[in-house]
């Protein structure tokens, strides 16, 4: 998102400089015309949204600093200029009640937000205020509905809860301008169950962003036009089938929350995304069931750079082997990669070193354990000037781009085994704009420069590790003042920081 400066110095310097007491009516309505300007800017800027990520869908989680009618109490003059300013009224947020007395109070003023929008396209940010969610499918928002109803050919943005039997009515909406839309059922209960509905969009020829969230259904709209999609607490195979009909423009994907019922083991056949780049898919579920597993191995992705993964309980050998088998498959370079492993297994990390010994121009690992953590066996691998890696072949160095590396977990290594790998990416590195490639056996002795080292690791409360960070303190402190992109936190079990000086 972009923002306007205003900038009306130079109109006040000309005023300055050319004022005279002959034209005074009119330079003064001059001067009233520039701070009604300024105010206008001001006012736009202030309700603009607040955007809180930086992914393709943030629209979804953006947030507005105050509202037109905030403005509007500042004075008479700013509450004049406001009102008059359709700039201010194209963007709603609003988080509806069912009280009665309160939901017609946000009825009537919905009224007069929309009405002082002009015709500029709407961006609707509908929220649900309810401690008891089936309470709007009992006595369903029907007002506020119908009258943004009335301006569907204006929407441009649209994130909005829906109940019965509002989602058939979407397929009667002309929706011309409609660029991103967010939809789901009330309250977490229904997200956590799964929400049957059957609905469809079919006149849309400008939607590109799709933000769906807990259906079991037949949901149709035009996805073949789509470059980002976000299916949110959904069955796997229902994914699955929305992608098949993505097509040739997906770019970004995201399945956080997949579900899966009763798995009969039978997998669909792959199919092509050709320019997805980003993908990123989570799940509660145990590996053994775990519809990420389902989801790698039905999709290709040959131009996929970016991908994060999470999944829960003992994750055995499958994800890994997965991700490899979609790589080769997809025949890809990944520049960055993100696992988030709730259970990790010491006995995996040769299946993940040469899992990331495939991924030669990876720039960017993140690797989160929530339970457990990493040995010195992977750090020694990160390290350049290691001999003779375990797992690699003589001269191989592994992940020779990497510029930004984040770990979060248990501290199953040495400190030492640290400090050297990340001296030796320092010292051993090389300032390069194009990717460094993996080299022969006699040219190995350069990396990346590091951009972001971000190692944050978590002591469980043991003398002989407490007694590793007092070592190491010294050195720890020299590594982060050397080396401005290095990041060393460290915690206890219950997440009290840990300070290097104690």
């Amino acid at each position: 998102m972009s923002f306007k400066v205003c900038d009306d110095s130079s109109i006040f310097a000309k005023l300055l400089v050319d004022w005279s007491s002959g034209d005074l009516t009119s330079q003064l309505s001059e001067v009233d015309s520039v701070i009604a300007q300024i105010i206008s800017e001001i006012s736009m800027l202030a309700c603009s949204p607040v955007y809180r990520a930086s992914e393709p869908d943030d629209f979804v989680m953006s947030k507005q600093l105050t509202t037109p009618f905030e403005l509007g109490k500042t004075c008479r003059t700013w509450r004049h200029i406001v009102w008059t300013s359709p700039r201010c009224w194209n963007i709603i947020f609003l988080g509806l009640q069912r009280n009665a007395e309160t939901y017609q109070v946000q009825v009537a003023l919905l009224e007069g937000w929309l009405s002082r929008s002009g015709d500029l396209p709407l961006s609707i940010h509908l929220d649900e205020m309810e401690e008891e969610p089936a309470q709007w499918a009992r006595n369903p928002h029907t007002e506020v509905f119908n009258l943004l109803a009335r301006y569907s050919h204006r929407w441009l943005h649209v994130s909005t809860f829906l109940v019965d039997p509002y989602w058939k009515q979407l397929e009667e909406f002309p929706l011309p301008r409609l660029t991103s839309l967010a939809v789901g059922p009330p309250g977490i209960i229904q997200r956590a169950a799964g929400y049957e509905a059957s609905w469809r969009i079919s006149d849309a020829p400008l939607l590109r962003n799709a933000y769906i969230t807990a259906f079991r259904e037949e949901i149709i709209l035009p996805a073949h036009k789509l470059t980002q999609i976000t299916l949110e607490s959904m069955d796997w195979r229902d994914c699955l089938s929305i992608l098949s009909k993505c097509g040739p423009n997906l770019v970004y994907c995201a399945l956080p929350d997949l579900r899966t019922e009763i798995d009969d083991g039978i997998i669909p056949a792959a199919f092509t995304l050709p320019c997805l780049s980003s993908f990123s898919a989570g799940s509660p579920f145990p590996m053994a069931y775990s519809p990420v597993l389902r989801i790698l191995q039905c999709i290709t992705a040959p131009v996929l750079s970016r991908m994060q993964l999470q999944w829960n309980g003992n994750p055995g050998t499958e994800p890994l082997l997965a991700i490899g088998d979609l790589l080769s498959r997809s025949s890809c370079s990944l520049r960055e990669l993100s696992l988030n492993i709730v259970q990790y297994m010491l006995y995996n990390e040769p299946l993940l070193i040469a899992l990331l010994a495939y991924t030669e121009k990876l720039e960017k690992l993140e690797l989160i354990c929530n339970f457990g953590g990493t040995s010195d066996v992977i750090l020694d691998h990160l390290n350049p000037a290691r001999p003779q890696p375990q797992y690699l072949p003589a001269g191989q160095i592994l992940l020779p781009n990497l510029r930004c590396f984040h770990y979060y977990g248990l501290m199953e290594f040495e400190l030492g085994t640290l400090v050297d790998m990340i001296d030796m990416r320092y010292r051993m590195a090389e300032d390069s704009e194009e990717g460094l490639g993996l080299r022969s056996e006699g040219d190995c002795d350069r990396v990346a420069r590091p951009a972001e080292l971000d190692i944050n690791i978590c002591l469980e409360v043991v003398p002989s590790k407490r007694a590793s960070l007092s070592a190491f303190a010294e050195t720890l402190r020299r590594l982060t003042k050397e080396h401005a992109g290095v990041t060393l936190s460290f915690s206890d079990e219950v997440g009290k920081n840990i300070s290097l000086k104690d």
